[in-house]
Formats: C-alpha cells, structure tokens, sequence
C-alpha cells in the first residue's frame, strides 16, 4: 500500500476512534447509569466542547485535506505531519488521564488510539522526508 493512502487510512481510523470512544462513554446511560462527571454541576463549558471537536474532527480534516489536495508541496507534507503529532500526542496524554477509567471499552479503544496516533505520526513523519 502506498504511504499516502496509509496515512489516509489512519486519518479516517482516527476519525472512527473518536467516534468510539464517545460512543462508548454514552452507552452506559442505556442501561441506567448516571453519566454526570463527578465533582462537576453537569454544566460543560463550551470551550471544552470546540476544543474536542477541534481534536477529534477539523484536525484529522485538515491533515487529510493536505494529502488529497493535488499539490505535491512539502508545505502541505509537513502541516500533515505536525498535526499527525499532535494527534498522536494528544492520544497518549488523553490515555493517561483517562485511564484509570470504571467504563471496560476504554481499555480497549485508547491503546489503540496510541498507537494509531503513533503510527500515523510516523508514516507522516517518513513521507516529509521521502519527499
């Protein structure tokens, strides 16, 4: 498989994983359980909800953007890898405070969310310097 069409690929794994794991954190409410943070009044402050849509949908957009366009620069190239990094940062720290977590999935979807991030990270890493 192509480099470009894996670091794609990883792009729209990343997208899924986001997905999961919010899906995964709602489900609990089906069955009853109460979905209040604990030590919060239950209000979310909106700047936390633009910045994990910021995170998990117009990052990943903007890195995939950068490889679909037609242009070969390696501008575009090396936006596409910091933003890789910084998902895949962003993966490993959300890991360590999310975990320990009472929700089972969780153990599931963030080490693999490290290490699509990582894996993304380099292979956009690798394609700056094919390039």
């Amino acid at each position: 498989m192509e480099r470009i069409q894996k670091i794609v690929t990883l792009w729209l794994m990343t997208i899924c994983g986001f997905a999961c794991h919010t899906l995964t954190d709602v489900l609990p409410m089906f069955w009853g359980m109460n979905m209040a943070v604990v030590a919060t009044d239950g209000n979310v402050d909106y700047g936390m909800i633009v910045f994990m849509m910021i995170v998990s949908f117009l990052i990943p957009v903007c890195g995939l953007f950068c490889l679909l366009t037609d242009c070969k620069a390696k501008l575009l190239r090396t936006i596409n890898a910091v933003l890789a990094v910084l998902i895949g940062l962003f993966n490993v720290a959300h890991a360590c405070m999310e975990l320990p977590s009472e929700n089972a999935g969780q153990y599931i979807i963030m080490p693999v969310m490290i290490v699509i991030g990582l894996a993304l990270a380099w292979h956009s890493i690798k394609y700056v310097k094919e390039g």
